[in-house]
């Protein structure tokens, strides 16, 4: 069995204390909210759209260490070969060795500043922008495009190294590092070092300490530079599948898909909070909203075919339908209240009808 999908972890968290839900914790929240909170992580079809496989995770739990057990559960359910897409977040060297041990197909993201990346960058970052490299996508949204074949570890597996350079972003990117290395360096001076900052420290930052002025901290200018001027408004996609760095751009795209499924159900399912005090109360809650997003999704795949209905959400199609009704009676029959032409537009395509 050959699958593509999307795989994607996000927090929902629990507003009152869930003294019986040990999946409950505090973690990294994207929202900012210091709440305990559990994971939920899915699988998406790439091509169907649908949601096909969930698991709730503790809250206190990172993106890289639930790619490996995913993977070994699917393959127990009978997934011999996946395509995964995956954001930065689930990149680790460990994650990459198990997808090629397992022979799974795979697109990622990477993290910027990974070392071994850099001996491309610097090959290419004074050609990249050639009108050879030139595509255009989204709104209208310049980038240059370059791929280089790339062996992966000790085995040398094969994959395609993807970097994209767009001169907008690049300016941004150097301002987002800034910020950064004084975050970095205030932490240092503050005593407070970030444990997963130490490479970043190391590269970035000179570090002294004297008898008499105790810890000092001052930039590496020359590394500084060399960020600024070849790595920055730079990305990059890695596959053991995808050839074609349009394509491979093309397909980690669509992961869309996801962050709408994701919204609908923090949004138009009512679950950016769990209400709930238990696990099991919690399981049977995401297997509803599971079943519930399954039917969303297939409401949002038959209008985006439609020309009249492509420009609505499917939380707009819903409420078009809602003053539409079926009174029956006991000893008549049953009826249907009048219907509007966008009612009967919607009921054709959906294959529905009024007929008493």
């Amino acid at each position: 069995m050959h699958i593509d999908h999307l795989y994607r972890k996000m927090p929902f968290s629990q507003q009152a204390h869930a003294r019986h839900n040990e999946y409950t914790h505090y973690g990294y929240n994207r929202d900012n909210e210091q709440v305990e909170q559990i994971y939920l992580a899915m699988l998406f079809g790439q091509n169907s759209r649908f949601p096909a496989y969930y698991r709730r995770i503790p809250g206190n739990i990172s993106d890289v260490s639930t790619l490996k057990t995913t993977v070994k559960s699917l393959g127990f359910l009978g997934a011999a070969t996946i395509h995964l897409v995956l954001d930065r977040g689930f990149y680790s060297v460990t994650n990459i060795d198990e997808l090629y041990q397992r022979r799974h197909k795979f697109t990622i993201a990477l993290p910027t500043g990974r070392k071994w990346v850099e001996p491309y960058l610097d090959k290419h970052c004074a050609n990249i922008a050639s009108p050879a490299n030139y595509f255009v996508v989204g709104d209208n949204k310049v980038l240059y495009a370059a791929t280089e074949l790339h062996k992966w570890g000790r085995n040398k597996h094969s994959g395609y190294l993807h970097l994209y350079y767009n001169a907008e972003r690049a300016a941004n990117d150097f301002d987002c590092f800034t910020r950064k290395l004084i975050f970095c360096r205030d932490a240092l001076l503050k005593g407070r070092p970030i444990k997963d900052h130490e490479d970043f420290y190391k590269r970035y930052l000179v570090v002294k300490k004297t008898p008499k002025g105790g810890l000092k901290v001052d930039y590496n200018e020359k590394e500084i530079r060399k960020r600024r001027d070849r790595y920055s408004g730079f990305f990059c996609i890695f596959s053991n599948k995808i050839k074609d760095a349009r394509e491979a751009l093309k397909v980690y795209r669509n992961k869309d898909v996801v962050e709408n499924c994701f919204d609908d159900l923090k949004n138009h399912l009512d679950m950016k909070r769990l209400r709930v005090h238990s696990a099991a109360a919690m399981d049977c809650r995401l297997f509803l909203q599971f079943l519930a997003l399954v039917y969303i999704n297939a409401i949002r795949n038959t209008i985006e075919a439609d020309s009249k209905l492509k420009y609505l959400t499917a939380r707009e199609v819903m409420e078009e339908m809602e003053t539409l009704a079926r009174i029956e009676y006991s000893r008549y029959g049953q009826i249907f209240t009048e219907t509007s032409p966008m009612q009967r537009h919607i009921m054709k395509i959906f294959n529905l009808g009024t007929k008493t």
